[in-house]
């Protein structure tokens, strides 16, 4: 497999304007934004403003096709079938396609509907918010990367060279999928505490009602995990805790930010993922399913 050299990130929204930004700063136009014709017009036309600085990058459709060595998915859960979509043309055999979705479904999406070398991924630690052409961010967190078999060895060895020579911000997991786990539960936790209560890191961090949420619901989630084989320490959901009190307090994660907009979140990838594996389990999830139900309540309004 060759070094990797072109990329494309679809999404450009909190998590894919970081790290699109920060691939971009380091790659030149070897870089591009991939999205549909229209989203490409409006693009080019605004501005794109990162941290108060406004920034010039490249946007590409999947009318300008051209072969590509990387591929980052990093769209809401709601735009990844048309992600899928629109990558097609850009593909070659050994194209390394990693998905920065939230939950625990979009690797699996991905290795079932394409022969190329999937690498699961975690997007965790940042701070993004993204408003109107707007990304602002203190801390660019990391991409954790793994190889789940043998077979995928040679693909996420280019991956790790390439995000070594452009110095980009991640992590090679020992156990790439008890991670994605482990996130699923921080996510069940701070992305839907904020969001019902419209609040922000340092809110749940400092009020000690929404921090004992916070907690419980990773806890609730911890165990129903559990009965699936998955084990989650609790020294893991301290260093989550402690990952939390490191980001910007007034910033907040991206289902608070959704809720904010009135765009639907992504509670389906978390809650009702948690209440699936509940029910089929036979054990109970409270927590879990009180703020699904909430959560579809803000949905309505």
């Amino acid at each position: 497999m060759d070094a990797i050299q072109k990329v494309l990130v679809v999404g450009r929204g909190a998590v894919g304007g970081l790290f699109g930004t920060l691939i971009e700063e380091k790659i030149g136009d070897r870089f591009a934004f991939l999205c549909d014709e229209d989203r490409k017009a409006r693009y080019q036309q605004n501005d794109y403003v990162v941290n108060g600085v406004k920034t010039t990058v490249r946007y590409v459709s999947p009318a300008d096709a051209y072969p590509v060595d990387l591929v980052l998915i990093a769209t809401k859960a709601s735009g990844f079938a048309d992600a899928m979509e629109q990558i097609k043309p850009f593909l070659k055999p050994d194209t390394i396609l990693v998905s920065c979705l939230n939950g625990i479904e979009s690797d699996e999406t991905l290795m079932r509907a394409f022969s190329q070398p999937v690498i699961r991924a975690i997007s965790q630690k940042m701070d993004a918010r993204y408003h109107d052409g707007e990304l602002t961010y203190s801390s660019t967190g990391e991409l954790v990367i793994g190889m789940e078999q043998k077979s995928q060895k040679e693909a996420f060895e280019a991956l790790v060279d390439f995000f070594e020579r452009i110095r980009f911000p991640y992590v090679a997991s020992n156990d790439i999928v008890h991670d994605q786990y482990s996130k699923l539960m921080l996510n069940c936790g701070i992305n839907q505490v904020c969001a019902i209560h419209r609040a922000t890191y340092g809110n749940v961090m400092w009020d000690p009602e929404l921090h004992r949420l916070f907690v419980d619901t990773m806890k609730e989630t911890r165990d129903v995990l559990a009965t699936q084989g998955v084990r989650i320490s609790d020294a893991e959901i301290e260093s989550w805790e402690d990952a939390i009190a490191r980001l910007d307090p007034d910033s907040m994660p991206s289902m608070a930010q959704d809720v904010l907009a009135g765009r639907k979140t992504e509670v389906d990838l978390f809650a009702k993922t948690i209440m699936d594996i509940a029910k089929k389990a036979g054990v109970p999830a409270p927590v879990n399913t009180m703020l699904y139900g909430k959560i579809k309540e803000i949905e309505k309004r």
